[in-house]
């Protein structure tokens, strides 16, 4: 049905219908009826007119990149102090290795420098606000390369190289030498290294993945570290930690042989474990055991000590005690003089050619 009404207009509108009536060549009525359309989708959304027009006056920009992974769904939006404290609170774990292959693409990159710009895109897009510098001799196959991250959240920028030196790693067969932390930075340096391909490197276990075997002891036997780590809080740390056929040993009454242990730690006969590595060794388990209170070692060549603090009374169980540590230097073919007292013991390693 055709309905004909005479309606009234002023030049104001008329010039605001203008470009609808150039788009129906000068056809009033089919400029009125466009014009009807898009209010009707107008209010379809917003409850007034003047909400459609605030909304249509409003600038809007076009969608990023980021909006693009949000919107579907790869990405998600989450407040800043829940992923700091995520971040914070797993530091010292390394990310599985498909995570970093899901940030970086090998493919995209073959020389270090598009590996810079790479790097520096990412965290634009995702507004980190972390700048990337990399800095080598060779773009193409380092022996060494420098990375440097500057500014932004030092627990993303700690989230961020690690993921970096996992790829190059992996991408370069490279190795962190030497990681420095400033207020707003950091700075790792990388040297070519041998190891098996798809196992972390020491030198990233060392700097980034420093509690990655805590981590995952903790995830497979929680009822049993939480035991523990309850029982040496409650004793004030003053528990003794030895291995069983130690403990059996010693409950005979006899001196154990501690020689077992550190050839399992290095999966190498006693004898052939250079002593200043095992002194290292030696200090290290026998601190975190607490047999003793303290260990002190000097490995200068051909003048090796090492100071033993204790806080034993009975002079038999100081006297096993070192014979207890001595059985395990004799073995590693080194002869010790041994002074003691009440509350210290002294190895001092005997000069060449002496008895």
């Amino acid at each position: 049905m055709l309905i004909r009404k005479n309606i009234s207009l002023d030049e104001k509108y008329l010039k605001k219908l203008q470009p609808l009536l150039d788009e129906n060549g000068g056809n009033l009525s089919a400029a009125i009826r466009d014009t009807i359309e898009l209010t009707d989708v107008a209010l379809q959304n917003y409850k007034t007119i003047e909400q459609s027009i605030d909304f249509l006056n409003t600038p809007h920009s076009s969608p990023t990149e980021f909006d693009e992974l949000v919107e579907s769904g790869e990405h998600i939006i989450i407040n800043r102090m829940v992923l700091k404290w995520l971040l914070k609170n797993s530091s010292g774990r390394l990310v599985d290795g498909i995570l970093v292959d899901e940030l970086i693409n090998q493919f995209s990159i073959q020389t270090m420098m598009e590996l810079d710009a790479y790097l520096n895109d990412l965290s634009q897009k995702f507004r980190w606000g972390i700048e990337v510098s990399i800095f080598c001799m060779d773009p193409i196959d380092p022996d060494t390369a420098t990375i440097m991250f500057s500014n932004g959240d030092s627990y993303f920028r700690d989230f961020f190289a690690e993921h970096v030196a996992l790829f190059v790693a992996k991408w370069k067969q490279l190795d962190i030498d030497g990681l420095y932390r400033r207020s707003k930075s950091i700075r790792i340096d990388f040297k070519r290294a041998s190891f098996v391909s798809g196992e972390v490197p020491p030198g990233i276990k060392k700097h980034l993945g420093y509690f990655d075997l805590v981590y995952g002891e903790l995830h497979d036997k929680p009822e049993f570290w939480n035991k523990l780590v309850t029982a040496y809080k409650i004793t004030g740390y003053n528990m003794v930690a030895i291995p069983m056929n130690q403990f059996k040993s010693i409950a005979a009454g006899n001196v154990p042989d501690g020689v077992a242990m550190f050839e399992t730690i290095t999966n190498h006969p006693i004898a052939d474990i250079p002593l200043s590595e095992l002194l290292v060794l030696f200090k290290r388990f026998f601190t975190v055991s607490q047999i003793v209170n303290n260990i002190e070692i000097q490995l200068e060549p051909d003048n090796e000590s090492v100071k033993i603090q204790h806080d034993y009374k009975d002079e038999n169980t100081i006297i096993k005690l070192i014979e207890y540590f001595s059985n395990i230097f004799e073995a590693n073919g080194h002869q010790f003089d041994v002074t003691h007292s009440s509350s210290l013991i002294i190895f001092k390693r005997q000069a060449s050619g002496s008895k």
